[in-house]
């Protein structure tokens, strides 16, 4: 005979269920959390991987053409085509190589490309919007403009001709930028020389990606940080702002310009026309 035990087994109570089930929602809700704010840092870091190779490209290109500039009187172009700048736009003439396709090999068949222009003038500044703003009263900035103008023949250049004169919105996510230009001895936001070497002996130039406030367009924040005491800047942390000091190679050795800069001071001060240099 046989004896069989009856099955003591016994299930789940109700509040060891409840338990059982709020541990697991803990688990899952950490893993969630984990995951949430992986993905977010992951994307954080992509942006700013992406905005610092975006303003990388964009001051790389910047210093090659600022250091091909032109600043000697000899190369005979008119007084306007120096390079002139303030701290929102820059203005100056580089020389270019001619492009790769003008080494072409061609059959006798084929057209020539076009002749290339060695010397172009070269205009950088933010495209803002003259009639709108934002809902916080601040300027609409559209981003960086670069127009570029054949200088072959000024004489000939067709104003309307995009082949000529040509403005590209060259970046749509640049919202600020800033020049500065130093002339051997000191800083300063504004560059003009017509005589002589025209050219400062380095130039900083500076990109954001927040929109330039109209604190900053007017210059008001100069009265603060002033150029003596912050000749590079102010020294507030900016996290979307990158900058780069370029040595432009064609400056005057011996700070010619540096002299021209204290003639035409010495003659404004003194309401002479002309400088004494």
């Amino acid at each position: 005979m046989i004896r069989t035990f009856p099955n003591h087994t016994r299930g789940l109570t109700l509040l060891e269920v409840v338990i059982s089930i709020s541990l697991m929602v803990m688990l899952l809700s950490a893993l969630l959390t984990f995951s949430w704010e992986a993905a977010q840092t992951r994307r954080h870091c992509a942006a700013a991987a992406d905005r610092t190779e975006i303003a990388r490209q964009v001051l790389q290109r910047i210093a090659v053409e600022l250091r091909g500039c032109v600043g000697a009187e000899e190369v005979g172009f008119p007084m306007e085509q120096r390079l002139v700048g303030d701290r929102r736009n820059i203005t100056f003439l580089t020389a270019v190589m001619p492009g790769a396709h003008q080494y072409e090999f061609l059959d006798e068949w084929d057209d020539p490309p076009p002749a290339q222009h060695d010397l172009t003038l070269v205009s950088y500044g933010l495209w803002i919007d003259p009639y709108e703003t934002t809902e916080e009263g601040e300027p609409l900035v559209g981003g960086l403009l670069r127009t570029e103008k054949k200088t072959l023949n000024q004489f000939l250049v067709d104003e309307e001709d995009p082949f000529d004169i040509r403005t590209d919105l060259w970046s749509h996510e640049i919202g600020y930028i800033e020049f500065r230009y130093f002339d051997g001895v000191e800083w300063d936001v504004e560059w003009s020389i017509t005589e002589g070497n025209s050219l400062p002996q380095l130039i900083q130039v500076t990109v954001g990606f927040n929109s330039i406030t109209e604190h900053e367009l007017e210059d008001q924040d100069l009265d603060e940080f002033t150029l003596d005491q912050y000749p590079l800047g102010d020294d507030r942390e900016h996290a979307d702002r990158y900058s780069m000091v370029i040595r432009i190679l064609a400056a005057d050795r011996f700070f010619g310009s540096r002299i021209q800069r204290v003639g035409q001071q010495a003659a404004e001060m003194f309401g002479v026309e002309g400088g004494p240099f």
